[in-house]
């Protein structure tokens, strides 16, 4: 038995956002990536693989974090059935705006459709979170629960998992650099630090506390001063070469705040529509890559959805 493919788009993801490492992350407009599926008798196949990245990515389904996530839905909705998956990827793997976690969203929201929508937010959640759990090696649910859920995200709990869903300010805009730097997400959390300071820790709760805030009010001021890091960010700099420069670069071109995207290599500036189109940004921070013979793409984008069916 097979029937038609279904098409959804799961998008990119901002993870950790400054001091909430592992807690906050933000879905983008764009890019995103395209997951195709549709019922079989049996079993989870990955058909294909296809764009940026695509030939390093594994057709196993044991191994690619769609088919993890869908087999995941399928076990907890007892279905009785199997699912075909294509994949298109508009993000490039090791790209730092969640790449693995936005396969892992769209493999689990369409195996939901698939299922009949019997699973609810937080359970999708927990099937996405589980396939990045085996492919990068720890359980982080930063990138899946806001590609699924759209907006910005804040996971309060992991044990049991709660996720809190609050709309980001309409006049946010996003650049997003991608030097062609590879920093994969299991070499980037073994450079993190297992203990930190009391210091610290007040350092992250003062600006969390104030970057939920800026979120829920619009204060873009506010959310520039708090998006920071103290303990994560130092630890992994040295993966991405020209850093500090790429991130000064937007600073001086208007950017209220820059800042490693997930476990990098892209760089992300957050800048205020109302005032700026962002070009002056990207284009700043690529010039210290390209001055530097590093490639660099860019997209100027904002705040999305999360995954839906197209």
């Amino acid at each position: 038995m097979s029937e038609e493919w279904i098409k959804v788009a799961a998008p990119a993801t901002i993870s950790n956002l400054g001091p909430g490492f592992d807690v906050f992350g933000m879905a983008l407009k764009d890019p995103y990536d395209v997951v195709y599926a549709r019922r079989t008798d049996g079993g989870v196949k990955v058909v294909s693989i296809e764009g940026p990245g695509s030939e390093g990515l594994p057709l196993d389904p044991l191994r690619n974090s769609a088919a993890i996530a869908a087999e995941e839905v399928l076990r907890r909705s007892d279905a009785d059935f199997g699912m075909d998956i294509k994949i298109v990827k508009g993000i490039r793997p090791c790209s730092g705006i969640g790449s693995s976690g936005a396969s892992a969203a769209g493999g689990a929201f369409a195996a939901n459709i698939i299922a009949g929508g019997v699973l609810s937010d937080t359970e999708l959640v927990l099937c996405a979170a589980h396939a990045e759990e085996v492919t990068s090696g720890g359980l982080h649910a930063d990138n899946v629960a806001p590609s699924l859920l759209g907006g910005f995200a804040v996971i309060r709990s992991y044990m049991p998992l709660e996720v809190v869903r609050i709309e980001p300010p309409d006049h946010l805009g996003i650049v997003v650099a991608m030097p062609d730097v590879i920093v994969g997400t299991k070499e980037a959390r073994q450079v993190l630090p297992s203990e930190v300071s009391v210091k610290d820790l007040v350092f992250h709760v003062g600006n969390a506390s104030c970057l939920v805030n800026a979120m829920m009010t619009g204060d873009l001021d506010l959310l520039g001063r708090s998006v920071k890091d103290a303990i994560f960010e130092p630890a992994r700099a040295h993966l991405i070469p020209h850093l500090k420069e790429a991130k000064d670069a937007a600073r001086s071109h208007g950017a209220k705040a820059s800042f490693l995207g997930g476990s990098g290599p892209c760089v992300i500036s957050f800048f205020n529509k109302e005032t700026m189109d962002g070009s002056s940004i990207a284009e700043a921070v690529k010039s210290v890559f390209l001055s530097n013979d590093i490639g660099c793409e860019s997209w100027i984008t904002s705040p999305g959805e999360g995954c839906r069916e197209v």
